[in-house]
């Protein structure tokens, strides 16, 4: 069996690490990734820095991932370091890229009844040599798509509104060109059971189906009246969604068994 495709990914901007901004973007790709079936390793923050981006970005295409995401840093300000610093990485100067310049170009038109090409908007247009932009729908900075050994590495703006519709546009069909499984999930609601009381049935189970993921998520306190869990399961391999319905089933027969209350809920 051929391993699932992996991915990384590096948000980068001061704005993320000082506690100002969410990070948003990547909790929105993960979801994406794992609906796709791919297996998310890691997802790194670094700062607006040259260095911090250059290492970040050596560090991962270390590890091989199928695809390494950045997102952030391709605007015309003084702190949108990221493909200069992907540059230093990957030891490809930076280029004036043509295609990406008409894209500028073509942004500002729409904008502007004449527009000017200033150094800050041919900066958006500035790329890694060999690198493909990727066009932006909503926004003027194009994504860029380049190949560094087996990892191909995408690079997304960080406006949510652009990251989510050149994801959409461009690397969803690259994802999707892999042809893996995509996961089952099943959500079960309990109530009447402390996690600590769960724990030893979860461990019952994972040697039962360990192609199985079980991750129990406790809502409220622990000390209320009724404490409530959500536990959600779903396959980590081709080949094991039918053990999810069984797993179900034995775990809320060994919760009736206890007197605790569990509900099935379906996940698309």
């Amino acid at each position: 069996m051929s391993r699932k495709p992996t991915a990384e990914i590096i948000s980068i901007g001061n704005e993320l690490l000082i506690g100002h901004t969410l990070d948003t973007n990547s909790h929105w790709i993960a979801k994406h990734l794992t609906r796709l079936g791919w297996t998310l390793d890691r997802v790194t923050q670094l700062r607006d820095s040259l260095d911090s981006i250059k290492s970040g970005v050596r560090g991962s295409l270390k590890r091989n991932p199928s695809v390494l995401i950045t997102i952030g840093g391709l605007g015309p300000t003084h702190d949108d370091m990221t493909l200069a610093g992907i540059s230093r990485a990957i030891d490809k100067p930076m280029r004036l890229n043509k295609e990406a310049l008409q894209l500028v170009k073509d942004h500002y038109r729409r904008l502007e009844s004449k527009p000017k090409l200033t150094k800050y908007r041919t900066k958006m247009a500035t790329l890694p040599q060999g690198s493909v932009p990727l066009p932006n729908p909503v926004g003027t900075a194009p994504g860029v798509k380049m190949q560094q050994s087996k990892t191909i590495l995408f690079s997304l703006p960080g406006v949510p509104s652009e990251m989510k519709a050149i994801f959409r546009a461009s690397i969803i069909p690259y994802l999707e060109s892999f042809h893996t499984t995509r996961p089952k999930e099943v959500e079960i609601k309990i109530t009447g059971i402390i996690e600590s009381a769960l724990a030893p049935i979860l461990d019952q189970a994972r040697k039962i189906y360990p192609r199985l993921y079980f991750k129990s998520h406790p809502r409220g306190r622990e000390t209320g009246i009724r404490p409530l869990i959500l536990l959600h399961i779903y396959n980590i391999e081709p080949g094991a969604e039918k053990e999810i319905s069984e797993a179900s089933a034995r775990i809320m027969l060994r919760l009736a068994g206890i007197r605790a209350r569990s509900s099935l809920i379906m996940k698309k």
